[in-house]
């Protein structure tokens, strides 16, 4: 055994909950180990969030400026640089892996790097590249994440058959791009890539894309998706694949008793993430399980009574702003400042093309808990702020309760969805009313007038619509 460090707190896992609790923990007095095998920032960081949102940002200038003569502006048409796409998104990813790289350090968190396991409650045994070390800690946080799920058939192999991980440093873009799976992952990189020209194909098992989302605002995403030459396959099953001669792939899609094969030069299968906890040890020190994930109570302790989890691995939603949240919960329960997880208003953000953001009930979920409910649209076509911009596709949605008002949930579907969603989320958390919003002066021409003029409608004053 090499050296062994004596911590208040050993996390493992350095994404988002991970490095979040380690340093809020440190500037709360508390000493810290934080054990991350590979970079600091985790999937999100690394392979998902920021990666996905650097290639979007391309893929939208790029569009763009194939359409600028729509603002009066003459221009050649552009060339995409994939090489040079990828290494905008490196350099982005770079900057905050060594962002917060330097916000551990400069907090004082002994980072080890390596591979964590529980030996038992209160010991982490490290595999690192100088041998084997070990950590012994008053408190554990597991902060291990997610991995990608794989489906029979088409296990990633890295040349014709990609993960997320592998599309996001692909070096050629395919001319032909089969997407197996439509939920958030999958409907962002549709998105993406048909923007840069590839001819995406989706297919999804369920009855829509996104099928947690409002069933009306997943309608009319697809309906948009299709409309840029996005071919959608719902109700469908990818059963396999075939190598063509020519070296090109045909995916046998089946929906009932019918089969169709779609031609394609890759296969990117996007089909959800499950918890990471084979290995970490937990299990075997008899900690509740579910489903495969780590159950904690509402101040995201597990049933060991020190041992905490937080972020993907747990049963919450996987989601980087969940994870931080769940992070604060946790340290400050350790530190002694007794506090529990809301999960009242968690936003959902999909950076689809037009975007989708969403807030607390569907229509549908609302209907089945409440007696009563209104339901009210404004368009961002009567918007003057989206009609300068040429993104007047979509809509917002409000969902409030019949007898008082209060706000139930919020559904965007439209230009800069996702930071719209951040104030009406905030007005679902604490319970306020349309008439909340109704009182509050929106600042002109913004997008976000969208949210005071559906408040108008709900309270029957509306202004712009009819």
């Amino acid at each position: 055994m090499g050296e062994i460090t004596r911590t208040k707190i050993a996390v493992i896992g350095g994404g988002p909950g991970g490095y979040a609790a380690a340093i809020l923990a440190a500037k709360l007095g508390a000493s810290v180990t934080l054990i991350e095998k590979h970079k600091l920032g985790g999937t999100c960081l690394n392979e998902g969030c920021i990666p996905t949102k650097a290639l979007k940002q391309s893929a939208d200038i790029y569009s763009s400026i194939k359409n600028i003569n729509l603002y009066g502006i003459g221009a050649a048409p552009p060339e995409l640089d994939l090489t040079s796409v990828m290494k905008y998104k490196e350099q982005v990813v770079n900057q905050l892996v060594m962002g917060v790289n330097y916000l551990v350090q400069s907090n004082g968190v002994k980072l080890i790097k390596g591979e964590g396991k529980l030996a038992d409650k209160n010991r982490i045994q490290v595999v690192t590249n100088h041998g084997l070390e070990e950590v012994e800690a008053e408190y554990l946080i597991i902060a291990t994440g997610a991995k990608e799920v794989s489906i029979s058939g088409f296990e990633a192999d890295g040349v014709n058959i990609l993960n997320s991980s592998q599309m996001l440093s692909t070096t050629e873009l395919p001319q032909r791009l089969a997407i197996i799976g439509g939920g958030v992952i999958g409907v962002e990189f549709a998105s993406i890539f048909s923007k840069m020209g590839v001819k995406v194909s989706m297919v999804e098992l369920t009855s829509s894309l996104v099928p947690s989302e409002d069933e009306e605002i997943t309608a009319v995403l697809q309906d948009a998706m299709v409309k840029r030459g996005i071919s959608v396959y719902t109700g469908s099953r990818a059963s396999g694949y075939i190598k063509n001669i020519d070296g090109s792939l045909s995916v046998r899609v089946v929906k009932g008793d019918q089969a169709e094969d779609i031609p394609c030069d890759k296969v990117l299968v996007c089909v959800g993430r499950k918890a990471f906890v084979e290995g970490t040890g937990i299990e075997k020190l008899g900690a509740e399980l579910d489903r495969g994930c780590i159950v904690t109570d509402a101040s995201m302790k597990t049933s060991i009574d020190n041992i905490y989890a937080v972020g993907d691995v747990t049963a919450s939603e996987q989601l980087a702003h969940v994870a931080y949240h769940e992070a604060r919960v946790a340290v400050l329960n350790i530190m002694g400042c007794p506090a529990r997880a809301n999960y009242t208003a968690v936003p959902h953000c999909i950076f689809s093309t037009p975007e989708i953001a969403s807030v607390g009930l569907t229509e549908k979920t609302a209907r089945e808990r409440y007696q009563s409910i209104k339901v009210d649209r404004f368009p961002f076509a009567g918007n003057g702020k989206a009609l300068i911009s040429g993104s007047t596709e979509g809509f917002i949605k409000m969902i409030t309760e019949g007898n008082t008002g209060r706000i139930l949930g919020v559904s965007i579907l439209g230009p800069q969805a996702a930071e719209l969603i951040a104030g009406i989320t905030l007005a679902v958390n604490k319970g306020l009313t349309a008439s909340d919003i109704v009182d509050t002066i929106y600042a002109h021409p913004t997008l976000s007038e969208v949210i005071r003029e559906v408040s108008l409608s709900s309270v029957g004053m509306g202004l712009h619509s009819l």
